[in-house]
């Protein structure tokens, strides 16, 4: 049996494709989530030679309903999905994605920022292990450990894998998309400007950031949750503190869902040397 399967899809992964028209390939729900890391990296290597950027879109249930289209509505989503206006977003984007996190920052901690006690509990520290009494129960204890690396590192994408049923991942999309950068990447696939999550135009500067610091490409994308496969990952504590810091910022979830102890120094000690950044907005 080979990687990928071919049509007929699900109704919304065909829908996902018609809309955003670039070359494709569909991995077969019986791959293995290291299978499909490992056909990942390959690809972004392959696409730095032939002009595009990779890109994994799972078509869950919620993706499903936004893309139960009606071929009206296919057609109309299509119209505002063209080239023009994915420049576009990209044209509203400022290269201020540093600002732009540490003013959200500041505004995150706003409330509690002058007190010494509450800082420090969020604060927490690094090289704390975390343990099956941090949680609700052990299966759930096991279940995040088995996703967000036992507090340690986390080296493969998992999105499309984590919600499947019977050991299979979600029928997942490969992209090819046809541009240079992968921050452009979100004008294909704009997620966000709703709740916390940010705007689009917002994403991409972060996006752009972040690439040119670390290498990192947005490499999964769902309705809620981003992904990250990282080429220069942190070594640094201290910089590891300042990356948490960001992760925080960008998505406040990372700290207070994707976390045992609820504090940065959580999320600090899982970036030492992480391939792969989490975030999901609730």
């Amino acid at each position: 049996m080979g990687l990928f399967k071919e049509a007929p899809y699900k109704e919304a992964t065909q829908n996902i494709i018609d809309v955003i028209g670039c070359n494709y390939k569909v991995f077969d729900t019986a791959c293995t989530a290291g299978e499909v890391n490992r056909v990942y990296v390959e690809e972004i290597e392959r696409g730095k030679k032939e002009g595009f950027i990779p890109v994994l879109v799972p078509c869950d249930d919620i993706l499903d309903e936004w893309f139960h289209l009606e071929d009206e509505d296919k057609e109309k989503l299509k119209k505002e999905t063209t080239n023009e206006k994915r420049q576009a977003i990209i044209n509203a984007a400022n290269d201020n994605g540093k600002e732009l996190l540490q003013e959200w920052y500041n505004s995150a901690i706003e409330d509690f920022a002058e007190d010494e006690s509450e800082m420090e509990s969020f604060l927490g520290s690094m090289g704390n292990p975390v343990s099956v009494d941090d949680f609700e129960s052990e299966e759930y204890y096991e279940d995040f450990m088995e996703e967000m690396g036992e507090n340690g590192p986390i080296n493969e994408l998992s999105t499309f894998a984590m919600f499947a049923e019977d050991g299979e991942i979600e029928e997942t999309i490969l992209f090819e998309v046809p541009v240079d950068e992968p921050w452009k990447l979100i004008a294909w696939f704009p997620m966000g400007g709703w709740n916390e999550c940010p705007a689009p135009e917002e994403m991409i500067s972060v996006c752009r950031y972040w690439y040119k610091k670390y290498g990192a490409y947005p490499a999964v994308i769902t309705h809620d949750t981003i992904e990250f496969y990282v080429e220069k990952p942190v070594t640094d504590e201290e910089e590891a503190w300042e990356l948490a810091k960001e992760h925080f910022a960008f998505s406040s979830d990372r700290v207070y869902q994707c976390t045992a102890t609820y504090t940065l120094g959580e999320v600090a000690e899982c970036l030492m040397n992480s391939k792969v950044w989490f975030f999901w907005w609730d």
